[in-house]
């Protein structure tokens, strides 16, 4: 795993991992690894199956049965039991009960074997919010992304509005700021930026800017 080279992206929500994340994967050629699309599955999971609470053995089962399989796009697309259960996690409901999810331990720690699994060549690209600290410590460059929550909440408004849906701009930002607060007060694994971590505010910076400096960053880490 160490041969192949990983970047990690952690950050906010709505901060623009994903869409760096992506330009990345467009110029280095690398697989991207979006770490939430995990526990997003796992809320999926637990409302079509009714599971009441995660106890190991059940963690266990849906372990077994979710393959990420990468994508013509150099992402992965998350299968459970042979279904491509994908499209169905992209929605502000699911996203809190995510994060709620990324609270457990033990779901956490039995993710990981399926995230390294994922390290192929030429590279990965890893985003989250605990890549560089937890899953990948020894990746060659950490980046942490923040924005101001105004900012954020409009691109995630943007974002719902292309994708055919009816948001609200209020609650929008309402839930960002509830996720914020799950995520950094959280006892296991909380958002934070690795010490290592090159720190990014992409409030005022264009998506050029910022892939222009992490590129020139990935090169500096490669010599």
């Amino acid at each position: 795993m160490s041969k192949v080279p990983i970047i990690t992206i952690d950050g906010l929500a709505s901060s623009g991992k994903t869409t760096i994340s992506k330009s990345l994967s467009n110029h280095l050629g690398f697989y991207t690894l979006d770490s939430g699309i995990l526990y997003r599955a796992f809320a999926y999971i637990k409302s079509v199956e009714n599971i009441d609470k995660f106890m190991p053995d059940t963690v266990t089962k849906i372990i077994n049965n979710i393959k990420m399989v990468p994508s013509k796009n150099l992402d992965f697309n998350i299968v459970y039991n042979s279904d491509d259960i994908t499209g169905n996690l992209y929605n502000e409901v699911i996203g809190l009960q995510a994060s709620d999810i990324s609270k457990n331990e033990y779901i956490r720690d039995a993710l990981l074997s399926i995230q390294h699994a994922c390290v192929q060549m030429p590279g990965l690209i890893a985003n989250g919010r605990d890549m560089g600290t937890k899953v990948f410590p020894d990746a060659e460059l950490k980046i942490y992304f923040t924005a101001n929550i105004e900012v954020r909440a409009k691109r995630r408004y943007e974002q719902l509005i292309k994708s055919g849906s009816n948001p609200n701009l209020d609650n929008i930002r309402k839930s960002l700021e509830q996720r914020d607060q799950k995520d950094m007060n959280r006892d296991v694994s909380p958002l934070k930026a690795a010490k290592e971590a090159i720190i990014v505010d992409s409030s005022e910076l264009n998506i050029e800017t910022i892939l222009d400096k992490i590129l020139g960053l990935y090169k500096i880490s490669r010599v």
